[in-house]
């Protein structure tokens, strides 16, 4: 099987769109399609990337060990397992929503426990205590989802601008519990989460966590 059969054959197996699979590599679907079809081939750069995209290892996926293996009598080598890419965008997705909808449940726990009366006002209390333990358990995930990041240049500059983000949040959760803005505020806080997740991440932090 050439390379390019290879590549359809990967894509399809996984469902992916000739458009998915040129997005998460940087290049253009009709490079895509060329490549699946033999017109061109994929420079060594986006081979590594193919193979990450498909899940596979880069032996595998040129056929290095259709080619190579059982030659003098030796058994390929395993090949380091490649990340899911799709796996992590999806829990660092999840946590940014947990902590954003555990932000806006403490608020709004506050502000109850503040027009409520006995005994009303403990039961409140309670709920506030027990969102503000999920927002801080929500916030330490999304910290822990920067281990990802191997170059410590890119870790440093995407905790900066995490940290950012939260204190955007968390003035967005003191203006709702201020001016009692109830679900104003909480359109507020989606609005700063998409557009922390749908362009602040792609375009200054290096992760599409978007199909």
């Amino acid at each position: 099987m050439v390379l390019g059969e290879r590549i359809r054959s990967r894509r399809e197996k996984l469902k992916l769109s000739q458009g998915y699979v040129a997005e998460q590599i940087g290049v253009s679907r009709q490079a895509v399609s060329k490549w699946e079809t033999g017109q061109s081939e994929p420079t060594a750069d986006n081979l590594v990337g193919l193979a990450e995209v498909f899940e596979i290892s880069l032996a595998e996926l040129v056929g290095a060990d259709e080619n190579d293996g059982g030659k003098d009598g030796f058994e390929a080598r395993p090949q380091p397992k490649t990340p899911n890419l799709i796996l992590r965008a999806n829990l660092i997705r999840l946590a940014i929503t947990a902590q954003a909808a555990f932000l806006f449940s403490s608020a709004s726990m506050f502000c109850q426990m503040q027009a409520a009366e006995y005994p009303m006002k403990d039961l409140y209390r309670g709920a506030l205590f027990v969102s503000l333990a999920l927002l801080l358990l929500s916030s330490v995930w999304m910290a822990s989802n920067h281990r990802w990041e191997e170059d410590m240049a890119r870790r440093r500059t995407n905790a900066r601008i995490e940290l950012g983000y939260c204190c955007v949040q968390l003035a967005a959760g003191f203006l709702t519990v201020y001016f009692g803005l109830g679900l104003a505020g909480a359109v507020l806080m989606i609005i700063t989460t998409c557009v922390y997740v749908l362009y602040v991440n792609p375009r200054f932090m290096g992760r599409k966590l978007t199909k």
